[in-house]
C-alpha cells in the first residue's frame, strides 16, 4: 500500500513502521491501523482520521492495546498484525507457578518507557516491585519507577519509599509524583525527555489496582479520560476503575497505554528482564570461587560474602533466589509440555499410518 493513500496514519506511525508495513506486504483493501482500545465491547482501531469497532481473523493472533494492525475497513476485520517492537507480557491469571499447563498473557504492545506504579499510601512493595521491573525490563521498553499518592503521606515517608524503590531499582529513574497537587509531574516528563529532542513516546503503565493509574493519566492529560475511584479503607486496594486497556494521547503528541489494575505479577520467561532487574548483584556473583555456585551455601560465595559485609540486601537476594526458582520451574514445565506434545504428535501420526494400511489392506482384499 502507498502510504500516501492515506491522508491520516495510526497514532505513533514513524519510518520504520512504514517499513514494517512494506514488509508485510499486505493485500489489497488493507490500511494500517493501531489498536486504541479493548473491553468487553469489542477491539476499538485507530487509523488516524477515524475509530472503528473491529473483530481479529481467526488466523491473527491475539491482539493486544498497542498493536499495528492490518485492517480491512469495508469488512471490519483485523487480518495481519505487524511485528511487535515490545510486548508486556505475564503470565495468565489463575495459573500457578508449579503448573505444568502455563499460558502466557500479553497485555501491551510497541511501548518505548513503562511507568511501574506504586502508591505510597500503603507503602512501597518491595517483593512486587522486583517482579514489575523484571517484567518491565523483559518487554524491551525502558522502566521509570513512579511512587505516586505523595500528598498523603509526610514528606519524611516520601523520602524513605524513594530510598527503599532506588535500592531495589538499579539503573532505573524513581520519581515521587501527586497527581491530585501535580507535584512531582515537571520531574516526570524530565524522566521521559524532553519533547523537543526526541519523536513521540508511547508510555505503558503498571501498577497494581488503586496505585493512581487512571489518576496519573488524567493528570499526564490534562483532563479526565478515565473514571477514578477511592481506595478502599479496608485493605487499601483498588476497584478495578479501568475496566479496558486503551490508549489516551497526551498534549504534545505522546501516547499513554492504561491497563487494567493487576492483581498477581506471575512471570513469564523473563531471564533477561531478571538479569537486568538484579544487575546490581552481578558484580559479587563474579567473585564467586565455583562457577556453578547457587549462592546459598558454597564456600567463596560473593554474593553471601556481599550480605555479610553489609553490601547486599539479604531479603532482596532472598527474592532473587524466588524469582530464579520460579523461572526455572516454569522452564521445567514448559519442557514437560514439550515432550507431552511430541508425544501426542506422534501418536496421532502412529494411528494416522495404521489407518492407511487398514485402509490399503481392504483395498488388497
Amino acid at each position: 500500500m502507498d502510504d500516501g493513500a492515506h491522508e491520516q496514519l495510526p497514532p505513533g506511525w514513524d519510518p520504520d513502521w512504514a517499513g514494517a508495513w512494506a514488509a508485510a506486504a499486505p493485500t489489497d483493501g488493507l490500511v494500517p491501523a493501531r489498536v486504541v482500545r479493548i473491553d468487553k465491547g469489542g477491539i476499538t482501531t485507530s487509523t488516524g482520521d477515524a475509530e472503528q469497532l473491529v473483530v481479529a481473523a481467526k488466523a491473527v493472533r491475539r491482539v493486544v492495546v498497542g498493536d499495528m494492525v492490518g485492517l480491512d475497513p469495508g469488512a471490519g476485520r483485523i487480518e495481519l498484525i505487524l511485528p511487535r517492537r515490545t510486548v508486556f507480557e505475564r503470565r495468565s491469571p489463575g495459573v500457578g507457578r508449579d503448573q505444568v499447563q502455563v499460558l502466557s498473557r500479553a497485555l501491551a504492545s510497541n511501548m518505548d518507557v513503562v511507568l511501574v506504579l506504586q502508591g505510597l499510601d500503603s507503602g512501597v512493595n518491595l517483593p512486587r516491585l522486583a517482579r514489575e521491573l523484571v517484567l518491565a525490563w523483559e518487554s524491551g521498553a525502558v522502566p521509570v519507577v513512579v511512587l505516586t499518592k505523595t500528598d498523603l503521606v509526610g514528606p519524611d515517608e516520601v523520602a524513605a519509599g524513594r530510598e527503599q524503590a532506588m535500592a531495589w531499582s538499579p539503573g532505573v529513574q524513581v520519581v515521587c509524583i501527586s497527581a491530585r497537587s501535580a507535584d512531582g509531574l515537571a520531574e516526570l516528563h524530565e524522566a521521559l525527555g524532553a519533547r523537543s529532542t526526541r519523536p513521540p513516546h508511547v508510555v505503558a503503565l503498571l501498577g497494581a489496582s488503586g496505585a493512581g493509574k487512571s489518576s496519573l493519566v488524567n493528570a499526564l492529560a490534562g483532563h479526565k479520560v478515565q473514571l477514578t475511584a477511592e481506595v478502599r479503607e479496608g485493605d487499601r486496594r483498588g476497584r478495578h476503575t479501568t475496566t479496558a486497556g486503551q490508549i489516551v494521547p497526551l498534549p504534545g503528541g505522546d501516547l499513554v497505554i492504561d491497563t487494567p489494575g493487576i492483581r498477581g505479577v506471575g512471570l513469564w520467561a523473563a531471564d533477561e528482564g531478571l538479569e537486568q532487574a538484579f544487575a546490581d548483584l552481578q558484580p559479587a556473583a563474579e567473585e564467586c570461587r565455583f562457577d556453578d555456585c547457587t549462592h546459598r551455601t558454597e564456600p567463596g560465595c560473593g554474593i553471601l560474602a556481599g550480605v555479610a559485609a553489609g553490601d547486599l540486601d539479604p531479603g532482596r537476594v532472598e527474592m532473587w533466589h524466588e524469582l530464579v526458582a520460579e523461572l526455572e520451574s516454569l522452564e521445567a514445565g514448559m519442557e514437560v509440555m514439550d515432550r507431552d506434545t511430541e508425544r501426542q504428535d506422534n501418536q496421532r501420526a502412529r494411528r494416522r499410518a495404521q489407518r492407511r494400511d487398514d485402509r490399503n489392506a481392504d483395498d488388497g482384499e
